[in-house]
């Protein structure tokens, strides 16, 4: 073993709490995927007034692949369920859907939270629905220092630190 894959391995051990970032999923999902990925995720997500149907949403293929890779510790879960569901037609889509929560909520979970989180990354959807993304916002020096003559802070204050190291010392 080298010295890398040793400092490698120590530096993987240590990672308690954040799961390794994947910056694509685990394989290119084929055509017929993809299309039954949009057939459940326009069945979970319908058009609404100006909300687009998912599979209508500008650039869903590049967040669906960015929400795959950020579940690809689900991604064959996810995949199977596909392909249950891939015979399944437009209209019993919805009845399928339904079953799958009712008896496999493991699967269903991933599957639905994938698409979801996909849609809703997209641009468009965040400009529909008014998300502006990620921004500073930081208060006022007044406001910081108004924190503590309010007394909201006093709690905090009085119980003190809460640090726990993840290391256990």
């Amino acid at each position: 073993m080298t010295a890398t894959s040793l400092n490698l391995a120590g530096s993987l051990d240590r990672r308690l709490s954040v799961p390794p970032r994947h910056p694509a999923p685990p394989r290119a999902l084929n055509a017929d995927e993809l299309a039954t990925l949009l057939r459940i995720a326009d069945t979970l997500i319908p058009a609404s007034g100006e909300n687009p149907a998912a599979s209508q949403a500008i650039e869903i293929g590049r967040y669906l692949d960015l929400a795959l890779a950020a579940r690809a510790d689900v991604f064959d879960l996810v995949l199977g369920a596909v392909d249950q569901l891939k015979d399944v037609s437009a209209a019993d889509m919805r009845a399928a859907l339904k079953q799958m929560w009712a008896d496999d909520k493991a699967t269903f979970d991933p599957l639905s939270s994938i698409l979801a989180g996909a849609y809703f990354m997209t641009p468009q959807v965040k400009a529909l629905i008014g998300q502006p993304g990620p921004h500073r916002d930081p208060a006022g020096f007044e406001d910081a220092a108004n924190e503590l003559e309010t007394g909201i802070l006093d709690p905090v204050l009085e119980r003190g630190s809460i640090y726990v190291s993840a290391a256990g010392e």
